[in-house]
């Protein structure tokens, strides 16, 4: 579990590091779901009754799913279903009081794009739009209160 919880953390960085990047928002999405299946094995241990009784992967699966909003969506964006939800980069409007909580180069973006700036956004089939990079976050944290402490990765020297 902590090689997968380890994977997990660097995606996640990786997709951080390139928010528009739907390939690496997409592969960290996918290890996230992969620790679903992790966590399987162990499931007696986990402190949710719902997902410590589940009695096979696809009743804990739609456990998992129930549990959080966050990683309910990137189950069923990583499900690839034909009624999955997308990733799709779409210039989404600033907030007035947003501006100053802007990277100066989403800033510049926004003075010459009418206050918009671009964000990865996951699109459901309803086409609510949610910021890709939140979800993510929040059902890492998700994870990290429900497994518990998890180590950070080791950092990379180059």
């Amino acid at each position: 579990m902590t090689a997968g919880w380890i994977a997990v953390m660097r995606a996640v960085e990786t997709s951080r590091r390139a928010p528009l990047s739907a390939r690496h928002a997409l592969h960290a999405a996918v290890l996230i779901d992969q620790l679903s299946d992790l966590a399987f094995t162990g499931r007696t241990d986990l402190p949710l009754p719902l997902l410590a009784t589940a009695g096979d992967i696809l009743s804990f699966r739609a456990a998992l799913r129930s549990s959080d909003p966050a990683l309910g969506r990137l189950i069923d964006l990583t499900a690839c279903g034909p009624d999955a939800p997308r990733l799709q980069v779409l210039a989404e409007a600033v907030a007035p009081d947003g501006f100053e909580r802007l990277a100066v180069a989403d800033l510049m973006v926004s003075l010459y794009n009418a206050g918009r700036v671009p964000r990865l956004m996951l699109v459901q089939p309803d086409e609510t739009r949610l910021p890709m990079q939140d979800l993510l976050q929040q059902a890492t944290s998700w994870w990290r209160a429900t497994l518990g402490p998890r180590p950070a990765p080791a950092s990379s020297s180059a």
